[in-house]
């Protein structure tokens, strides 16, 4: 414990643009199937810096942030099956409910009564974070071994992509788009070459993301008022097999079908804020080119144990993406960089 008996800082939403740093007093009070996490690591996520600009309206706050969590079970008696103390774990955090159509079809992401942690329950900015039994008794938690804890941190938001490009055969995924490169759009550059993509073509304004792209090997990084003119070219002339839509930007997803090759795939991974969120889409695009269309929300415990283990396979190619890291009590900093454009995937530690 630290001075005073606090067990250290942990990131509260209280409303948007207040966001406290507080004490965390004692640990929090587990119930039958619980298990505490004592925390390594947190990742800031895209929802939090919406949460923290424009608010959400899942969060009950006060509520302590965060879901892109890594650590080591301290405390607490696992279900049959589920890591045991001492384990280091992440978690895939939106939790269904288990008995709903979706749930038994092992489509938990999409339950209708899901709850999430940073939302429901407290989350991963603090020293310890509590997994409900639910998620336990489910399979929620994927251990990690002794996968470097900024790493680690990440995998929530990979076991979203694996989500996202396990929505169409992996075998027509040989040319890739992706726009908009914040950390969801690396992850999904990355792992779509992982798992075969012959090319990969990134689209972001030119800056430390574009440099960083670059140097990890996608040399086909154009800026946003080159792609009309060199997608045909960068695709063999008739439009990628898969874009990927990682910008929260309307202009950019309305006009991302034009894209695709005929029966390609469209995926919308990033939301728009809510009143921001209607967009006029070419529906001839979408009918004469037989486009499949998609949205891509969260993930599963089978998500979270692929994006596990491609973590632990594949270390040096995601390792360049986490830019900075912080501890919690620097939380306003780390937004400040953020929103500067000098990070791509920031990662708090206690």
């Amino acid at each position: 414990m630290g001075a005073g008996g606090s067990l250290g800082d942990k990131v509260v939403y209280y409303a948007p643009k207040d966001v406290r740093i507080e004490s965390m007093e004692s640990l929090p009070v587990l119930e039958a199937g619980d298990l505490l996490v004592k925390v390594e690591a947190c990742a800031i996520c895209g929802t939090d810096i919406k949460s923290y600009n424009k608010g959400n309206p899942r969060i009950k706050p006060p509520m302590t942030m965060g879901h892109e969590f890594v650590g080591e079970i301290v405390d607490g008696n696992a279900a049959p099956g589920a890591p045991r103390k001492g384990s280091r774990v992440v978690m895939a955090t939106t939790i269904g409910c288990g008995e709903c159509a979706y749930c038994r079809s092992g489509h938990s992401n999409r339950c209708r009564s899901a709850e999430a942690i940073g939302f429901h329950y407290p989350g991963g900015m603090a020293p310890y974070v509590r997994v409900p039994a639910k998620a336990v008794r489910l399979g929620h938690l994927a251990e990690v071994g002794d996968l470097d804890a900024r790493l680690a941190a990440i995998a929530e938001p990979l076991s979203c992509v694996v989500n996202g490009l396990s929505r169409m055969p992996r075998e027509e995924m040989k040319q890739v788009l992706v726009l908009g490169m914040g950390p969801l759009g690396f992850l999904h550059a990355i792992t779509a070459r992982i798992m075969g993509a012959e090319k990969v073509v990134c689209v972001d304004f030119p800056g430390r993301r574009t440099e960083l792209a670059k140097s990890m090997g996608f040399s086909d990084t154009i800026a946003p008022d080159e792609l009309d003119a060199k997608y045909a070219e960068l695709s063999g002339g008739d439009g990628f097999d898969l874009v990927v839509v990682t910008a929260p930007h309307g202009p950019t997803q309305a006009k991302s079908p034009a894209y695709a090759r005929k029966g390609g795939y469209v995926s919308f991974f990033a939301s728009l804020p809510q009143g921001e969120e209607t967009l006029q889409v070419n529906s001839r695009t979408i009918h004469y080119g037989e486009l499949v269309v998609f949205g891509t929300s969260d993930s599963t415990p089978a998500h979270i144990k692929e994006a596990a283990r491609l973590l632990r396979a594949h270390a040096p190619s995601y390792s360049p993406i986490v830019t900075h890291e912080l501890p919690f009590k620097d939380f306003r900093a780390a937004m400040d960089e953020i929103a500067g454009g000098t990070a791509v995937k920031v990662v708090l530690r206690p």
